[in-house]
């Protein structure tokens, strides 16, 4: 008995049950005990979201709802009606379970808004935990569900689509893609260190696209390191992987037109922070006089790599979850991001581009002159650092033909 009372865990057990014994006697709380189960500002929830989305789509313009949702009604149906096999929770006798439409609006409005989940919780009257686990379950399950909207091409067949996409539409010929990579703020990682503190002087991730030429993006990968400079980043990324091991069945080069005999590989557009490669084709470094080939050619490569710029800068004004550090870890941001990329091309191709994107979003050619988009005006995805590589001979003659051959066959509209 005596060593049992000598326990310090015993006596701090007694300890606290007196303590209660004489809370419940004096008619008050333990101090070690919550208040309520559920707080009473989310037991009066009663499915809030879904009354303020009907508020909001009883506006006929539908300006309202693009801001709300990024989307029109219709194609937000069709997308709880995507994703509710996988996230759908049923009622309990001690709560009603949030629904599914609640859930996806969750997501959307984080997306849309760059709010933070605690914000959050007083608009959607849900909890700031639940709201993290519906945000991150909700972004992976979209992903699943959308996964046929972001697909790299698996065939030359489809290659060669694109490829006369943009000889078509941008005058640039064996292209099969502009990439083009931007730095996402994010918070401070936890025990991150440096690795994640760019050449800008913030937290990033980065996130490394290519883009069609209708603005559809083929393929992304994210989460890179953004503290990794020069052209370490993009040779971090799965991208780089397939291009360097064949493994996404490039067409085999051949001539522009049938007098040449030289064959020229089919490219993707990049900048300088990408290395000249025969899979990448980048313009000629320097300033060079107006006239000349390397201006001439410059400028058609800058003219077709906008799609890609166009693109980013895009999704960076529609999902404000860009505009501010997004205040996640590395890997959940990654998936928050990726799944912007994949509500891009779902929109693009439903009815809701003509409000999510009209023409005058992008740029565009007008009577033979570029003419600047929307986007422009609130872009603040910081581009990827410049860096310097020598290509081979054979890569820079077959740059100087392909420029030889847009001022020799008036290819400068």
């Amino acid at each position: 008995m005596d060593s049992l009372l000598m326990n310090k865990s015993w006596l701090s057990a007694v300890e606290k049950v007196l303590e209660a014994s004489e809370a419940r006697e004096a008619g008050r709380r333990p101090a070690n005990r919550r208040c309520y189960w559920v707080q009473p500002l989310f037991m009066e929830r009663r499915q809030i979201g879904n009354d303020v989305l009907k508020h909001v789509s009883a506006e006929r313009t539908g300006a309202m709802l693009l801001k709300f949702l990024r989307m029109n009604r219709q194609d937000f149906d069709f997308l709880v009606g995507l994703v509710r096999p996988m996230i759908e929770r049923m009622d309990t006798n001690m709560r009603e379970a949030i629904t599914t439409q609640e859930r996806v609006l969750i997501a959307l409005r984080y997306m849309a808004t760059g709010e933070t989940f605690t914000g959050l919780q007083y608009m959607f009257r849900v909890s700031r935990p639940c709201i993290a686990q519906i945000v991150m379950e909700v972004c992976k399950c979209i992903r699943e569900a959308l996964r046929d909207y972001v697909k790299t091409p698996c065939s030359r067949h489809e290659w060669l689509d694109i490829s006369e996409q943009f000889e078509r539409r941008w005058n640039f010929p064996h292209a099969i893609g502009a990439i083009d990579g931007k730095h996402v703020r994010i918070r401070k990682p936890n025990h991150g260190g440096s690795e994640y503190f760019n050449y800008k002087g913030f937290n990033s991730i980065v996130l490394m696209v290519v883009v069609d030429a209708n603005y559809n993006f083929l393929c992304a990968d994210a989460g890179g390191k953004g503290g990794i400079s020069d052209g370490g980043i993009f040779k971090n990324t799965r991208l780089y992987q397939k291009f360097e091991n064949k493994q996404l069945n490039i067409p085999e080069p051949k001539p522009l037109r049938v007098p040449y005999a030289i064959d020229v590989p089919y490219f993707i557009l990049g900048d300088q922070a990408f290395a000249f490669s025969d899979y990448c084709i980048r313009p000629f470094p320097g300033t060079h006089a107006s006239g000349s080939i390397e201006r001439v050619f410059n400028y058609r490569h800058s003219r077709g790599r906008t799609v890609a710029e166009n693109a980013l800068g895009h999704i960076s004004n529609r999902f404000w979850i860009y505009q501010t550090p997004i205040q996640l870890q590395p890997e959940k941001a990654t998936e928050v991001v990726l799944t912007t990329i994949y509500l891009h091309n779902f929109l693009c191709k439903r009815s809701s581009r003509t409000l999510y994107a009209p023409a005058t979003a992008f740029d565009r050619v007008v009577d033979g002159r570029l003419v600047a988009g929307d986007w422009r005006s609130n872009d603040t995805l910081a581009p990827l650092e410049y860096f310097s590589s020598r290509p081979s001979n054979t890569l820079r003659d077959i740059r100087i033909h392909m420029a030889k051959d847009f001022v020799n066959n008036n290819r400068l509209r």
